[in-house]
């Protein structure tokens, strides 16, 4: 039964499985407004216990990925946490691996989200796809890397904008990860030592 399972998806058309991402991470969008609405980060702890600080700091993280949509943010629980923590830049790190996570999710949200597009608009999509392409690619990682590390607008703006272009996913991943655990390890770290 095993060896048809990879036979079968090939039989599945592309476009059939990006509606069926594209429905499943808007369920876990979904899923993560109620969650942030339905309880505080408080009430979170309270549940998952402060022991499992990680776990709460990387699941508030995913959520807080998520920024545009939600009043969750990611750094008032790392400043919590880091505060009174022994290993401050780990939080830092799990955060930024939370954050990773999510804007991940929301990359993949996005590339989804591209096939509902309509003719005149991925025509659109096609020529600035073709003008970054023609940019150097260690100035668009960068670029990348810069923007998610150290400026206060939300992820998902870039992350969604180079999905829904077509942007590949490999060329952007390594600086989208180094520059999401940049900015809360170094939080983290100026935190424990009472420097913010």
């Amino acid at each position: 039964m095993t060896p048809y399972v990879p036979a079968l998806l090939m039989k599945i058309h592309p476009s059939s499985l990006r509606i069926a991402l594209f429905v499943l991470l808007s369920l876990l969008v979904t899923g993560c407004m109620v969650m942030v609405l339905v309880y505080s980060p408080v009430e979170m702890v309270g549940i998952l216990g402060l022991r499992n600080s990680y776990l709460i700091v990387f699941f508030v993280s995913l959520i807080g990925a998520f920024t545009s949509f939600t009043t969750l943010t990611t750094y008032p629980v790392v400043v919590a946490m880091a505060a009174g923590h022994p290993h401050p830049f780990a939080i830092g790190v799990v955060a930024g691996l939370g954050l990773s996570a999510g804007d991940i999710l929301f990359y993949y949200f996005g590339f989804a989200a591209r096939e509902l597009a309509g003719g005149s608009l991925e025509k659109r999509l096609e020529k600035i796809l073709q003008r970054l392409t023609r940019l150097p690619q260690i100035a668009i990682q960068a670029f990348i890397y810069f923007y998610v590390a150290f400026t206060p607008f939300p992820n998902n703006l870039l992350t969604g904008i180079l999905a829904f272009t077509g942007y590949p996913f490999r060329k952007v991943v390594v600086p989208l990860v180094l520059g999401d655990i940049t900015l809360p390890a170094l939080v983290a770290v100026l935190v424990s030592r009472s420097l913010i």
